[in-house]
């Protein structure tokens, strides 16, 4: 019987942490949004904070699955990032909730949250690192270069939010997968020294 209502708590509480932040959203706001008494919460999670990780956890892990996907779908690695960028301005778009979940400010919390969950950034690592291996892409860090493209996604996104951007948010997609692609070309890493 209770086990309709979980939805309805999970994206009320989506939407509350990504307004209102975690520290700023209280049981009593996620149940009022969700039309249910706070009661209800506690037998589904023991407390906000299980929920905000499942919550963050299950962000990530959805985002990391359509990217992943998407990956795999294409034969090089060139067209694994720009089928894996293309997820990532998807989901910032039509997702906007569950991907704002994952962009929320860093804090001690979030950190917790992420350390073992999966997540774009590793999925996109692995592709990077692939087509290392294959000679296609550059030999910096992988893990720094899936960041760097996650980061170019967000703050594009971010940006676009708040009006700083004028175009829609899907005019940027081409112009960050050109500079993703351009960094991540055949430009070997300068020996130290």
């Amino acid at each position: 019987m209770l086990a309709h209502k979980r939805p309805h708590i999970e994206r009320a509480a989506l939407r509350l942490f990504v307004t209102r932040g975690v520290r700023g959203t209280t049981v009593r706001d996620i149940a009022a949004r969700a039309g249910v008494a706070e009661g209800t919460l506690y037998r589904h999670w023991r407390s906000k904070r299980e929920l905000a990780r499942a919550l963050f956890r299950e962000c990530a892990a959805a985002v990391a699955a359509d990217v992943a996907r998407a990956a795999a779908a294409e034969a090089t690695a060139r067209a694994k990032l720009v089928a894996a960028i293309r997820v990532l301005f998807r989901s910032a778009r039509d997702e906007r909730f569950l991907y704002e979940m994952l962009i929320l400010p860093p804090s001690r919390e979030a950190r917790r949250f992420i350390s073992d969950a999966a997540s774009p950034a590793a999925v996109l690592a692995d592709v990077v690192a692939a087509g290392q291996r294959a000679g296609e892409l550059a030999d910096i860090d992988p893990r720094l270069a899936a960041e760097c493209i996650i980061g170019a996604v967000n703050r594009v996104a971010i940006q676009r939010r708040l009006g700083t951007l004028p175009r829609r948010l899907a005019d940027y997609e081409e112009d960050v997968i050109v500079a993703a692609l351009a960094s991540l070309g055949g430009v070997r890493r300068r020996a130290a020294g």
